[in-house]
C-alpha cells in the first residue's frame, strides 16, 4: 500500500513541478507577446505620427515656397515700380528743369518789357495813360526785383498795356482837354491819330494847333490859321458834318 502512495505523490510532484514550469513559460510568453504588441504599436503610433509629420512638412514646405515666389514676385514688383518711379522721377525733373529755364527767360523778358512800357509812357497821351493807370501801377518799381510778384501776376498787366496801346495807335480818339491859353484856361478838342499826333481846336475856331509826343511828355504848337480845317475834321469825326470830304491839315514828323 504504502509503495504505491509514493508513486503517486511522485507523480503529483512531478506535475506539479511541470504545472508550475509550464505556468511560467505561459507567463513569460505572454510577457514577450505584450511586449511585441506594446512595440508593434509603438512603431505603428510612430509611423502614424511620422506621416503625418511628413505631410505637415511637405504643406508647410509647399505653403513656404509659394509665400517665397509671392514675396519674389512682390518684390520683382517693386523693383520694376521703382525704376519706373525713377524713370519718371528723372523725367519730372528734366521738365522741371527746363520749365525753371524757360520761367527765368521769360522773367528776364518781361522786365525788359516792363522797362520799356515805363519808358514808352512817357510819350503816351494823357487821356491813354488815365485809362491805363491801374495796370501800370502794378508795375514793379524795378522790374528786374519784382519781389514777390510772379510771372502770372506780372504777364497781365504788360499783355494789357501792348493790348490797350496797340488800339489806341491804330484809330482816331477825340478827347475834351483843358489847355492854358493867354493867361486862361481854353477847352479844346484834341483828335489824336494814334500815338503820332494829336490836333486841338477850341469850340470857337479861334485857337488851335497841334502836338506831338517827345520823350518828356506831350508838347504842343499853337497854329491858329488850320483852326477850321480841324474844327471840320472834328465835325466830320463828331458826325456834325454829313459831307465827307478830304481835308488838308499840316503833318510834323519828329
Amino acid at each position: 500500500m504504502i509503495r504505491k502512495i509514493i508513486p503517486i505523490v511522485a507523480g503529483l510532484a512531478l506535475a506539479s513541478g511541470l504545472s508550475a514550469q509550464s505556468s511560467q513559460q505561459v507567463d513569460l510568453a505572454r510577457e514577450k507577446i505584450q511586449k511585441w504588441v506594446q512595440t508593434r504599436q509603438v512603431i505603428s503610433k510612430e509611423r502614424t505620427d511620422w506621416k503625418i509629420q511628413k505631410e505637415t512638412l511637405l504643406s508647410t514646405k509647399e505653403l513656404l515656397e509659394q509665400e517665397l515666389a509671392d514675396v519674389e514676385e512682390k518684390l520683382a514688383g517693386l523693383s520694376g515700380n521703382e525704376s519706373a518711379a525713377d524713370a519718371r522721377r528723372a523725367e519730372l525733373t528734366e521738365e522741371k528743369e527746363g520749365l525753371e529755364a524757360a520761367t527765368s527767360s521769360v522773367r528776364d523778358r518781361m522786365a525788359d518789357m516792363e522797362v520799356n512800357i515805363k519808358e514808352m509812357s512817357k510819350r503816351f497821351p494823357e487821356a491813354f495813360l488815365q485809362q491805363i493807370d491801374p495796370l501800370l501801377r502794378r508795375i514793379p518799381e524795378d522790374p528786374y526785383r519784382p519781389g514777390r510778384l510772379s510771372v502770372g501776376e506780372r504777364l497781365p498787366n504788360i499783355v494789357g498795356i501792348i493790348q490797350a496801346a496797340s488800339k489806341f495807335n491804330s484809330t482816331l480818339h477825340l478827347f475834351r482837354e483843358t489847355v492854358a491859353h493867354d493867361g486862361l484856361e481854353v477847352q479844346v478838342d484834341v483828335l489824336y491819330w494814334g500815338m503820332g499826333i494829336a490836333y486841338f481846336v477850341d469850340q470857337n475856331s479861334t485857337y488851335a494847333g497841334y502836338k506831338y509826343p517827345t520823350s518828356n511828355g506831350w508838347e504842343s504848337e499853337v497854329m491858329v490859321e488850320i483852326a477850321p480845317q480841324v474844327r471840320k475834321v472834328v465835325d466830320m469825326y463828331q458826325r456834325k458834318n454829313p459831307n465827307i470830304e478830304f481835308v488838308e491839315i499840316p503833318v510834323t514828323i519828329n
